[in-house]
């Protein structure tokens, strides 16, 4: 009776910093791999900036058979500590898990930010960046297809400004 070889995914370990340059070699290997990433908000020198991180920093997977592709070259791919382990065995990751994380992310393995929706009308909003950063306010009703009416408080009187969808979070 013959073996049956599956190609399983399973989890590399990278040095710090180094997913995308991992990726980047062991693709050029031959091997498949996803490096599942985050488009995210963070606040840098006081303002807003979009980023794209990794979604499990130092972690990306590839997908290898039981036995039929030679392991051993991925130790040594720059940017890769090693395969996770557990003892002598290397888990499998479930593949309905890499299927879900593929669905949510674009042709890049990029996830777009997690609660990217939009407020509803009437919603207290926060400013996040631009002259009225930190301001509060409620989310009117959206003005062109990437811009925002909020109405504000200023000066003891209620004005309605318009703002970058973008710039605006729910509060």
């Amino acid at each position: 009776m013959q073996a049956e070889f599956v190609d399983q995914w399973r989890v590399v370990y990278c040095k710090p910093r180094q997913e995308g340059r991992a990726q980047l070699h062991l693709a050029n290997q031959g091997y498949q791999v996803f490096l599942p990433q985050l488009r995210s908000r963070r606040r840098q020198r006081g303002a807003d900036r979009m980023m794209i991180e990794p979604l499990f920093p130092r972690y990306l997977f590839v997908n290898l058979s039981n036995s039929q592709q030679n392991w051993a070259p991925i130790r040594s791919t720059r940017g890769v500590v090693g395969l996770v382990r557990i003892g002598d065995h290397v888990p499998v990751v479930p593949e309905g898990l890499i299927r879900q994380l593929k669905d949510r992310s674009d042709e890049r393995g990029v996830i777009p930010l997690w609660d990217q929706s939009e407020p509803d009308i009437n919603q207290p909003v926060e400013i996040t960046a631009g002259p009225f950063t930190g301001y509060r306010g409620i989310f009117t009703e959206r003005s062109g297809q990437q811009r925002a009416l909020i109405l504000l408080e200023i000066l003891n009187a209620e004005r309605s400004i318009e703002v970058p969808l973008e710039n605006v979070r729910k509060v």
